[in-house]
C-alpha cells in the first residue's frame, strides 16, 4: 500500500512521532512517502522512507506543490495534519486517493477560530474518510463544531521517543543543588500556555520558605517579553532561567535535571511534554485541561494527585508546596503509568488499522 504523509518536519517531538510512524508503517510492508513544506527544496530518504520538501512560497505555490506530490506518488492512502490538511484532502478527493485521513491536534478553545474559518473547514472535513484525534475532546469537537460523523473520529494518543535520546543528551546550564526544588515549565511562550501561574506561585511559595527554588522556563515563543518583564516587576530574576527552544537531546536533559515539571496550559488538546516528561519517570504537575490524561485509567491512577485547575493559582501552590519537604512520587510511578497507557506497539496498531480499513 502506498502511504503520503504530510507534516513539518523538524527536530521537534511532533515531526519526531511522524517519521517514526512512517519507518514502522514502512517495515510493515507499506511504501511510504513523506511530504513538507519549508525554507528550500530538499529530497533524501531515511532507510526506505522517501522525504520531500518544497520551499514554502504563496498559497496558490503551496498548494500546487501538493498537488503534484499526490499526483505524482499516486498513493492510496493519505495523512495530513495542520495546514496541510485542506489542500490534502481536497487533492486527494479530485485525484480520486482511497482513503483520505486528517489528523486533527487543536482544540477550539486554543485557536479560537471564527465562524468563516469553522465553515472553511466544515467543507474540506466532508471529504475526509477518517479523522484521527488526539484526545476524546477533541473527538466531541470534531462532532459538535465541526459537524463529522463520530463514527469516523478515532480517539488516538501519540507516543513519544525521548528515551532514545539519552546517548545524545546534552548538558545544560543548570548547577546542580541538591538544596534547591527545581521547577521545570517547558512549552510554547504563548499566553494559553499560562506560563504566568507558575511564576506567580513560585513567587508565593518563596515567601513562605526559606527553602532555595529556581524555574526552568523551556521554549519561545511571542510571550517572551511579556513573561520576563512579569518576573522582573516581582522580584525573582534571579530565582527563574529562561532556556530557549530546545533540541529534542536537551529537552531529556531538562526532564532528568527537574524535580518536578509544572504543565499549566489553560487549552491542551493532547500535550506531547506530559508524556515525554512521565516516560522519563520526571514528576509532574498537569493542568486538568490536558487530552492525554483522558486515556489513562483513572481506577488504576488516581489523577487528581498530579492535576490542578489552571486558572487557580491557589490550587497550583497546594500540589507543590509537598516538594518543598520530599519527592511526592517515585519515578517508577510515572514510568509506569506511561508504559501502560501510552505504549508504541499498541498505538501503532490502532493506528494502521484506521489506515488500511476498506483499502
Amino acid at each position: 500500500m502506498k502511504i503520503l504523509i504530510f507534516y513539518t518536519h523538524n527536530k521537534g517531538p511532533l515531526s519526531s512521532f511522524f517519521e517514526e510512524l512512517s519507518l514502522k508503517l514502512l517495515k510493515e510492508g507499506h511504501e511510504v512517502t513523506n511530504f513538507y513544506l519549508k525554507h528550500r527544496k530538499e529530497h533524501f530518504k531515511k532507510d526506505d522512507l522517501n522525504i520531500y520538501g518544497e520551499k514554502r512560497k504563496n498559497f496558490l505555490s503551496n498548494y500546487y506543490n501538493i498537488f503534484k506530490i499526490i499526483r505524482k506518488t499516486k498513493p492510496n492512502v493519505i495523512i495530513s495534519n495542520f495546514s496541510y490538511v485542506n489542500p490534502a484532502l481536497l487533492f486527494g478527493y479530485l485525484l480520486n486517493v482511497d482513503r483520505n485521513i486528517c489528523w486533527f491536534h487543536t482544540v477550539y478553545g486554543h485557536s479560537k477560530p471564527n465562524w468563516l474559518k469553522v465553515f472553511n473547514k466544515k467543507l474540506h472535513l466532508k471529504l475526509a474518510d477518517a479523522i484521527i484525534a488526539n484526545s476524546k475532546i477533541l473527538k466531541g469537537e470534531l462532532n459538535t463544531i465541526y459537524g463529522y460523523n463520530e463514527e469516523k473520529i478515532y480517539a488516538i494518543p501519540f507516543w513519544t521517543n525521548i528515551s532514545n535520546y539519552e546517548t545524545e543528551a546534552i548538558n545544560l546550564p543548570i548547577k546542580n543543588d541538591n538544596d534547591c526544588l527545581y521547577i521545570g515549565c517547558p512549552g510554547r511562550l504563548v499566553k494559553d500556555k499560562n506560563h504566568s501561574i507558575v511564576i506567580d506561585a513560585v513567587s508565593e511559595l518563596k515567601k513562605t520558605t526559606d527553602k532555595k527554588i529556581k524555574l526552568f522556563i523551556a521554549g519561545s515563543g511571542s510571550y517572551e517579553n511579556s513573561l520576563k518583564a512579569h518576573v522582573e516587576s516581582i522580584g525573582i530574576n534571579n530565582d527563574v532561567q529562561f532556556l530557549g527552544l530546545l533540541s529534542t537531546a536537551e529537552m531529556f536533559s531538562f526532564y532528568k535535571h527537574m524535580d518536578v515539571v509544572v504543565l499549566p496550559s489553560l487549552n491542551e488538546a493532547f500535550g506531547l511534554v506530559f508524556i515525554e516528561a512521565i516516560s522519563l519517570g520526571t514528576p509532574v504537575i498537569v493542568s486538568s485541561q490536558f487530552g492525554s490524561l483522558a486515556f489513562i485509567d483513572n481506577n488504576e491512577y488516581d489523577i487528581k494527585r498530579f492535576t490542578f485547575n489552571p486558572k487557580s493559582k491557589a490550587d497550583l501552590i497546594h500540589k507543590l508546596e509537598p516538594y518543598l519537604k520530599t519527592a511526592q512520587f517515585e519515578s517508577s510511578y510515572f514510568k509506569d503509568l506511561y508504559a501502560k497507557t501510552f505504549e508504541k506497539s499498541t498505538i501503532f496498531k490502532k493506528i494502521e488499522k484506521v489506515i488500511t480499513k476498506h483499502v
